[in-house]
């Protein structure tokens, strides 16, 4: 097998292993392909599946056998109850900066429901230019519901606006012998709830939590997922009915980039369940009278501090590459904290990844080169050894040997770059950081693919035409041209159909990237050609001064 050959192979094992993520572990990619698109409109579509109050408040037993599809949604107040005064209190959470707010949400005493969870730091649809914020409540959550479905009616007394500082805040609902309070805490995206007189279980209904990207696919934008002795997920339209999740630390309904948790607080663990979303992001449901809701970003930083595995939920990839996943992670989040412009972060991480890696591209470039001063013999021993292989493969290994090289030696050292390479892809997909930040020009969104030219309907699942994946496209041409080719017949074709074929194709994958991963990948590779050709001149220098091996 030639040098090219081998290059041929170790290129499509590497895109045979990036194919595999894109479409297995990848299903919740925002980039958008012929799939038909999940609307706001679909959304609301879905039947809210409130709390109910049990016969019993002493007997409070879990939804295990409810048919979630009869639940009642969220209705009006009962006729005997019209003189009833519903009561809005509109809560504002302060970060940890001064200044800063980071959640401005509003609860209902109809229901005792969250009615409003803007998150102030984040735009919905980040890429229409819109001043919009991101509203995690489609529809009511948390709703308390009489046993004819109607919702409990609270009472409230105090303040209707109420600012979360350091102290924190308490907002207390009262109905009969009834009561739900929220606790509020500084610079954290949930509160910690509490009932006592109502049904143990506490619920986010189908459908939620709202779609916050344009040109989102239906396929694994909504998941459920949990935590008994390790993670666990599934995608929304793939769960089947009412289903018991067990003992769980903790269950949550999530997007692409947000999330809502909820995690029992009397118990360690507490029996968790999730139905279908209809179209929309899945019910779950806990039972426990005290729980902590953390209702946010993905964020690595804030899912840390929640603790309990919930980090899980950001898919850094496979268990074998993930380490290197969250490496990558660390060194773009802290060691580059100091750089604001996430464009400029990620040419860093490219130029400090080449370093790390060019002890691997020099010996694969000089083993290929090896291995074409080597070809004419090699192709002189395979035709005089034609009708003997067992001779040939022992002629070719003398030949090795003799001349000191390894015949994989140019495509391991790229094989044992993919797992990095694959890491990068997982990070660069779900870094809720990446949402709406920015490079220059027309890059305004580092999580989506860039597009120079937008096309006025899609042509082959593109959206438009990027020119970092162009430039990409050119660049790898050029690496694969300075390389050289070296054989004759089916080898030579083999490489010419690699030499035009596997840009073009690669150009075309990354068009539906985000254009954080591209442009990585498009630096990175400038590096490369730029490498190999001082390492082409190194061995030119070497040979003229007889000094190469």
């Amino acid at each position: 097998m030639s040098d090219q050959s081998r290059l041929f192979l170790a290129a499509v094992l590497m895109l045979g292993v990036l194919l595999v993520s894109w479409f297995v572990t990848g299903k919740n990619s925002s980039q958008g392909n012929d799939e038909p698109t999940i609307s706001s409109q679909q959304t609301q579509q879905v039947a809210q599946i409130p709390e109910q109050e049990p016969e019993n408040t002493e007997d409070t037993e879990n939804t295990e056998n409810q048919d979630i599809q009869n639940d009642p949604v969220y209705a009006q107040p009962s006729e005997d109850a019209q003189d009833y005064e519903q009561h809005t209190v509109t809560v504002i959470v302060s970060g940890d900066s001064p200044g800063e707010t980071i959640v401005v949400a509003r609860l209902s005493t109809t229901g005792g429901a969250v009615e409003s969870w803007l998150l102030q730091g984040y735009k919905d649809h980040p890429d229409q230019q819109i001043n919009q914020l991101v509203d995690l409540v489609e529809k009511p959550w948390l709703v308390s519901v009489n046993q004819d479905g109607t919702p409990v009616l609270f009472e409230y007394t105090g303040p209707d606006t109420v600012y979360v500082g350091e102290q924190g805040t308490t907002i207390t609902f009262v109905s009969g012998t009834s009561i739900k309070t929220f606790v509020f805490e500084q610079g954290f995206y949930g509160f910690r709830l509490e009932k006592s007189g109502l049904d143990i279980t506490s619920s986010l209904g189908s459908g939620t939590i709202p779609v916050t990207e344009e040109q989102t696919t239906s396929r694994g934008y909504f998941t459920a997922s949990w935590y008994t002795n390790k993670h666990k997920k599934q995608n929304t339209e793939k769960i089947e009915g009412l289903e018991s999740t067990g003992n769980v630390s903790w269950i949550a309904s999530s997007s692409k980039y947000f999330t809502v948790i909820l995690m029992p607080e009397t118990m360690e663990r507490a029996d968790g369940y999730m139905a279908p979303g209809e179209g929309g992001s899945a019910y779950i449901a806990l039972d426990d009278n005290a729980i902590t809701v953390f209702a946010g970003p993905k964020a690595y930083s804030l899912l840390s501090d929640l603790g309990r595995s919930t980090t899980d939920m950001i898919d850094f990839g496979w268990p074998i590459i993930r380490w290197i996943g969250k490496l990558i992670f660390f060194f773009l989040t802290t060691v580059l904290s100091f750089v604001t412009n996430w464009g400029l972060r990620i040419i860093i991480l490219a130029f400090a990844l080449k370093i790390l890696l060019s002890p691997l591209t020099t010996k694969s470039y000089v083993s290929m080169q090896k291995m074409q001063k080597i070809q004419p013999a090699m192709q002189e021993l395979q035709k005089k050894y034609a009708k003997d292989p067992k001779t040939q493969q022992s002629e070719l290994q003398k030949l090795y040997k003799e001349k000191g090289v390894n015949p994989l030696g140019g495509c391991l050292p790229m094989l044992l770059q993919m797992p990095v390479f694959f890491a990068m892809y997982r990070v660069l997909a779900n870094m809720v950081e990446l949402r709406g930040a920015g490079f220059m020009l027309w890059m305004n969104d580092l999580s989506r693919p860039e597009i120079l030219f937008h096309f006025q309907t899609k042509v082959l699942g593109l959206e438009g035409i990027g020119l970092m994946a162009l430039l990409l496209g050119v660049i790898m041409f050029l690496q694969q041209k300075l390389t050289g080719t070296s054989g004759s017949g089916s080898a030579a074709q083999q490489q010419k159909m690699m030499m035009y074929m596997m840009p073009v194709f690669m150009t075309f994958l990354f068009m539906r990237f985000a254009s954080g991963l591209t442009l990585y990948w498009l630096i990175f590779n400038v590096l490369t050609l730029v490498h190999q050709e001082l390492i082409k001149k190194k061995l030119a220098s070497d040979q003229v001064d007889g000094t190469a091996k």
